[in-house]
């Protein structure tokens, strides 16, 4: 008679409860300790008393977003016609299908950026996420299903295009520090655990790169070339999420895009915090 208890492991119906059971655990612990020790918020210092980001902070986070284009998340007035893109990137050759972000990269959305590229800052990645969901989870919804939304595939099909998570890679020459934190990653993480999408590390940057900033548009191009590969067939068929920080020139996520859609993801769609300006 086999055992109901994993040979070093939980008992079946302990294991389904697992992942919730953390979760709890996780909000007490926090809760707890934001009442014995509350921390200054990240935005403008004020105590707080539960979540790090103040009730004030984070509702001007949340109110950030406003129109945006759904091509390249570049923030719009409220009567453009968007349906092919802005007059950014209409008509572009942009490699991603479709852009999310939180909001424009200034103020509160690029300090927190900012705190966030250094791994002391890695905590603030939870909570911008969470708000990233709140104030743009009907796009990214209405996003997964454009792409699985047709009945006429089975149940078992359904299971293979199911969307996944992919993030920008740093090259190994970037040094150990990168090599070891990578802030896209941490990002990807906390998208899986709210969104319960599954984060795949398929994506790695075989070539490293200068600098982009002051390059033009074709000099991007050139250095981004052959730049990502994708590993395995975890994409194929699939709507894959790339996230990112910040979404500025578009030609990294562009470059990425097109190895993903390369390797058969039948979409990307770019998941960023901040939109910086800067033409497509």
């Amino acid at each position: 008679m086999k055992s109901s208890r994993k040979i070093g492991g939980l008992p079946p119906w302990l294991n389904a409860w697992k992942s919730p059971l953390r979760r709890w655990a996780r909000t007490a612990i926090d809760t707890f300790d934001a009442t014995l020790f509350p921390t200054p918020c990240p935005i403008c210092d004020a105590d707080t008393f539960g979540p790090p980001i103040c009730p004030d902070c984070r509702k001007e986070l949340l109110e950030s977003g406003g129109k945006t284009c759904s091509r390249c998340a570049m923030p719009v007035g409220p009567f453009a016609n968007v349906d092919r893109g802005c007059s950014e990137c209409r008509g572009r050759a942009l490699g991603f299908d479709a852009a999310v972000a939180l909001g424009p990269y200034q103020g509160p959305i690029r300090a927190l950026c900012l705190r966030l590229k250094d791994e002391q800052g890695a905590w603030v990645a939870r909570w911008l996420c969470q708000i990233l969901v709140e104030a743009r989870g009907d796009v990214l919804r209405q996003e997964i299903q454009k792409t699985n939304g047709t009945k006429s595939l089975s149940s078992n099909e359904l299971r293979h295009i199911r969307p996944v998570i992919a993030a920008i890679p740093q090259h190994w020459s970037r040094g150990v520090t990168k090599l070891f934190y990578n802030h896209s990653y941490i990002l990807a993480e906390e998208l899986e655990r709210i969104l319960r999408v599954p984060f795949r590390k398929v994506l790695h940057r075989v070539r490293s790169t200068q600098k982009l900033a002051g390059l033009s548009r074709t000099e991007r191009s050139r250095q981004l070339r052959s730049a990502f590969s994708v590993r395995g067939q975890g994409v194929k068929g699939r709507l894959v999420l790339l996230v990112d920080d910040i979404l500025t020139s578009g030609a990294t996520c562009g470059a990425a895009a097109r190895a993903l859609k390369q390797a058969g993801a039948k979409r990307v769609v770019v998941v960023v915090i901040g939109r910086a300006e800067g033409t497509v």
